[in-house]
């Protein structure tokens, strides 16, 4: 039984292994035909820090401020999604299609957001990065990549850190 993959979420944390994984991704879009919608999460502002800055600024002041980093952090993460794209287009699939059909850039948690983004899209394929956290907990697999798996309704495919 083979599967139809013909969306591919791919997930990027904007860590130096990005790169590998966008590569992955669009390696396998190009051996499925598939379409690749990028998505990076910022992790939501913890609300025991925010209670004091609000306390402090004031909470429309903070509310104002914190909306204003979010618009430039999209901006920013978009632009560098974007050039990452270009350069592995033009360094390691010269004269492939471009596959990335959008870009998605939400602020939350970023283990729900993945999974909401891949029911909502109808993704075949979840596709991300995996970091080291030392000798102990969560050695080859961040819990956010051990949390999609376990919760996700299509494969996922794990890429390693570089260099492991």
């Amino acid at each position: 039984m083979s599967i139809q993959v013909k969306k591919i979420l791919c997930c990027v944390a904007m860590r130096p292994s990005s790169e590998v994984v966008l590569l992955r991704a669009l390696h396998e879009a190009q051996a499925h035909d598939a379409q690749v919608q990028v998505m990076h999460v910022i992790p939501s502002f913890d609300a025991a820090m925010a209670t004091p800055i609000m306390s402090f600024m004031g909470e429309e002041k903070f509310r104002k401020l914190a909306e204003e980093h979010k618009q430039e952090t999209t901006a920013l993460i978009r632009k560098e999604i974007e050039e990452l794209n270009g350069r592995i287009l033009r360094e390691h699939l010269e004269g492939s299609v471009d596959r990335i059909t959008d870009i998605h850039v939400y602020e939350g948690d970023p283990e729900l957001e993945i999974l909401n983004m891949a029911d909502h899209l109808k993704a075949d394929m979840i596709v991300m990065g995996t970091h080291t956290k030392g000798p102990t907990q969560y050695t080859f697999m961040g819990s956010v990549a051990r949390k999609v798996i376990k919760r996700a309704r299509v494969p996922v495919l794990l890429v390693p850190p570089v260099g492991h």
